[in-house]
């Protein structure tokens, strides 16, 4: 999923950091490489979302024109007999598993992207101007 910001004057490091000091609250272990025209945070292991895999965000872009993108990162577990087979052979508790973590997931996306509107906000106010309206680009 992604979002794009247009006419922001956003410091694009700011929000780097306020971000990671969100994934750092929600006991995330946290990756951070500057690239070319932004950053890359991988979070992985959190206690509270209990994700199979890790989260990779970037940001990047400019001031005024900036995008986020969240995608999930999973660890792959090959399945090597029939579902109804698997479930009796212990495959089910790697199942429910899965469906627990696609639960915390959803969970963190709807809080993550609630927490970047929030520092975008607090970002603009400490700044005197409006409110920061995200531009959806699915």
């Amino acid at each position: 999923m992604q979002k794009s910001w247009t006419n922001q004057n956003i410091n694009i490091h700011t929000l780097m950091e306020r971000i990671i000091k969100y994934l750092e609250k929600e006991d995330f272990d946290l990756t951070v490489y500057q690239e070319e025209k932004g950053y890359t945070i991988i979070a992985e292991n959190s206690k509270k979302y209990d994700l199979e895999g890790g989260i990779s965000i970037q940001i990047e872009g400019e001031p005024n024109e900036f995008t986020i993108k969240m995608k999930e990162s999973r660890r792959e577990v090959a399945y090597r007999f029939p579902l109804l087979l698997s479930t009796m052979l212990g495959g089910g508790y790697l199942l429910l598993k899965r469906l627990k973590s696609n639960e915390k997931y959803i969970e963190f996306t709807r809080d993550f992207w609630q927490n970047v509107n929030k520092i975008l906000l607090e970002m603009k106010m400490d700044e005197g101007e409006g409110v920061a309206k995200p531009l959806n680009r699915g």
